[in-house]
């Protein structure tokens, strides 16, 4: 199968294997139990996805698709400033539009989050387009955290996480952040979990978490103490302490479940 592209400069597509399901699906020739699972982060220079780091974002992309260079993507957006963080989409050369069309949270500063119609036009292929047209089995769609994009891909064979890294490295620093030999897929909690969340932690339970954080009250070290905490925020020393140990026990209790292994992939 010979991929053409015929508008996209600088790429030349390389014939491609056609492959029989049963190589993905657990027949024959390599069984599915002999495959590897991968998470890979790739930071897409110059694009704006790298820049969202500058408003510590993170993201979902829901679905999207690629044909004769336009690219359009529905992104669930998580920032500390999302009118900054959607503001910075909109202004970059290659999106062509961006527009909302939810929102959620509106009333607070903290966690705010949208979804966005992105539209763009690209003189190459993105990762994500390249990976599908030189025939790798991404799963699922790809996240955006700290302004690296994360693929996770199911692969025939450590040979073929190399290709992908190869490929990878063109658009900038690549790496792997998960590898097994035992089909794990590694889960992470969908927004609206992070939003509910949020929701159910008060405002005063978050101010307080977010500066104990600021001033490494959790490192090892414990860089500040509760009466430091609770003379800055013009608390008891009593108030600040039901307010760390209520807003971390919420935090926790979400937690755990993804704390534990990651479940296998069906076989």
């Amino acid at each position: 199968l010979n991929m053409q592209v015929d508008d996209a400069p600088g790429y030349v597509p390389q014939p491609l294997e056609l492959r029989d399901p049963c190589t993905y699906f657990g027949a024959y020739p390599v069984a599915m139990q002999d495959m590897i699972t991968a998470r890979i982060a790739v930071l897409y220079e110059d694009d704006w996805t790298a820049q969202t780091a500058d408003y510590d974002a993170y993201g979902k992309f829901l679905t999207y698709s690629f044909v004769d260079n336009r690219y359009f993507t529905f992104l669930v957006l998580t920032s500390n400033d999302i009118e900054s963080t959607i503001e910075l989409v909109r202004e970059h050369p290659t999106i062509t539009e961006a527009f909302t069309i939810e929102r959620s949270n509106p009333e607070r500063a903290f966690g705010q989050s949208v979804t966005l119609a992105i539209k763009s036009s690209y003189r190459e292929i993105p990762p994500m387009e390249l990976l599908t047209y030189e025939g790798f089995f991404p799963i699922g769609y790809p996240s955006l955290s700290a302004g690296k994009i994360y693929f996770d891909l199911l692969l025939e064979d450590r040979a073929g996480l190399r290709q992908a890294l190869d490929l990878l490295e063109e658009f900038g620093d690549v790496s792997v952040k998960y590898l097994s030999e035992d089909l794990f897929y590694q889960t992470a909690p969908p927004l609206d979990e992070f939003e509910s969340l949020i929701e159910s932690i008060s405002q005063r339970q978050l101010e307080v978490l977010a500066l104990a954080v600021e001033r490494g009250y959790f490192e090892d070290t414990r860089e500040v103490t509760l009466e430091a905490l609770a003379a800055e925020l013009d608390i008891s020393k009593a108030t600040v302490s039901a307010h760390l140990r209520k807003g971390w026990q919420k935090v926790m209790s979400f937690a755990h479940r993804y704390l534990t292994e990651p479940p296998r992939i069906s076989q």
